[in-house]
């Protein structure tokens, strides 16, 4: 048994164009917890810090106009931040991105029960923001990303298809614009061939640039000849050095961890921890979770500290409440309420199992009669050799020992149909009043 519990919580930030993760790391005696507790239990004036999950609602993104304000239709270059978490995209000459949405594409399984109108109103393929409820498909996401590198060039087809109709582009099945595309650090020559192939053989665009989206921001950003980009993505962290405004490629190191990680890290320690509310804890609350209420931590041994001490405690923790729906309970029914609920059961159990042999009685009909015309006219061979392939019968002697028995079936079903349209339901006899003869008083009859 351990001694100390250890929680590990990384938080993950998107800036503009490069996202930087935080680690924080609080380890609390085990004792001290139980301490805390007790505090709060005796003294329930020290106000904590209580915040509520919101579940994130997402708006399906609208087709921009197009061209929009500051567009040169052929000329204004499209940029996108094709990002293993977020894709961005808008124009070179405007500020903001008009997209930004989750880089996944769902679809969902055919629900066999509802009908066909109902089905065709929901579509085959939902991608970013058209995915309303991301848990509900969570099983069905798919990405174009092997880690950081694209490698399922039908799913970025499809989601490029509908990131150039949300924009607007709309100019006879093709984008005549240049394309600047963001791709992962020393991204391979194979995956970049195929995205050039992609965007020039499919969309038909004039030219496409790429380049790395943290070597944008500290170009943007720094203004310094030479430093240390930690560039912490989604999937992978690369550490790349500067030198004299150039990447040292030889020199960057890449680290298997990233967002992702750090989500379903936060995710599977929840659900260990809190077992009740295993149903309620889902990624997506996870990911809310490290981004709107963890905090990264300077100096980790002195945070250590900070966090095993009972008066700190009191004063940092933060108590999540998660959503709360309250159970309705069924109505307790009484036991006359249960017998006739028994009853009811019953009366439906028996119409439809009379249901079900009325039907099968009628196809015991329409077979025999089916048969019997068949046996009277042997001679027609062509409608003999139909209705024994149609029954899978092997011959006439097959077909004359299945109209026996087709007779006999419909002579016991017929009875037991009309045993049960004639059962006849027991009188209720009424309670006979007994009163003594005439000629003596009830004294002398008792006695």
């Amino acid at each position: 048994v351990l001694d100390n519990l250890v929680i590990s919580i990384i938080t993950f930030f998107t800036s503009a164009c490069t996202r930087c993760c935080c680690l924080l790391l609080l380890k609390t005696r085990r004792n001290s917890f139980q301490q805390a507790f007790a505090v709060l239990y005796e003294n329930p004036s020290i106000t904590m810090s209580l915040f509520a999950i919101q579940d994130l609602k997402v708006r399906p993104d609208i087709v921009h106009e197009y061209p929009g304000p500051g567009v040169t239709p052929g000329a204004t270059a499209i940029v996108i931040d094709n990002g293993s978490y977020h894709c961005r995209a808008g124009w070179a000459s405007q500020e903001e991105p008009l997209l930004c949405f989750k880089n996944v594409l769902a679809k969902p399984r055919k629900d066999r029960n509802k009908k066909d109108a109902e089905a065709a109103a929901v579509p085959t393929v939902q991608i970013g923001n058209d995915i309303v409820n991301i848990e509900a498909v969570r099983f069905q996401l798919r990405t174009q990303f092997d880690r950081n590198v694209v490698t399922h060039l039908h799913v970025q087809e499809q989601i490029l298809d509908y990131l150039f109709e949300r924009m607007g582009v709309d100019a006879d099945g093709s984008v005549p614009h240049p394309v600047l595309l963001t791709e992962c650090v020393t991204n391979p020559n194979y995956s970049r061939m195929l995205m050039a192939e992609l965007m020039f053989e499919c969309y038909g665009i004039p030219g496409l640039s790429y380049g790395v989206d943290s070597l944008f921001s500290y170009g943007l950003n720094s203004g310094v000849g030479s430093g240390l980009v930690v560039s912490c993505g989604y999937h992978a962290t690369h550490v790349i050095p500067i030198l004299n405004g150039r990447m040292v490629p030889d020199k960057v190191r890449r680290i298997n961890l990233g967002g992702f990680n750090m989500i379903n890290f936060m995710f599977r320690l929840l659900q260990l921890k809190y077992p009740v509310h295993v149903n309620a804890i889902t990624l997506s609350r996870s990911e809310a979770m490290i981004h709107s209420y963890c905090s990264f931590a300077y100096d980790y041994m002195e945070a250590l500290k900070d966090w095993a001490l009972l008066e700190y405690y009191d004063q940092n923790v933060t108590k999540i409440q998660l959503p709360y729906n309250q159970t309705v309970t069924a109505p307790v029914l009484t036991a006359e309420q249960r017998v006739e609920k028994r009853k009811e059961l019953s009366r439906r159990l028996v119409e439809i199992n009379l249901r079900k042999r009325e039907e099968k009685h009628a196809q015991d009909k329409e077979m025999l009669a089916s048969l019997e015309a068949a046996d009277e006219n042997l001679d027609d061979e062509e409608n003999l050799n139909f209705v024994l392939q149609e029954f899978e019968l092997k011959g006439v002697d097959d077909m004359r020992k299945t109209i026996v028995t087709l007779r006999d079936r419909i002579a016991k079903t017929s009875q037991k149909m009309n045993a049960a349209q004639t059962v006849v339901q027991p009188v209720e006899e009424k309670p006979v009043l007994l009163q003594p003869p005439p000629n003596l008083t009830i004294d002398q009859w008792v006695v």
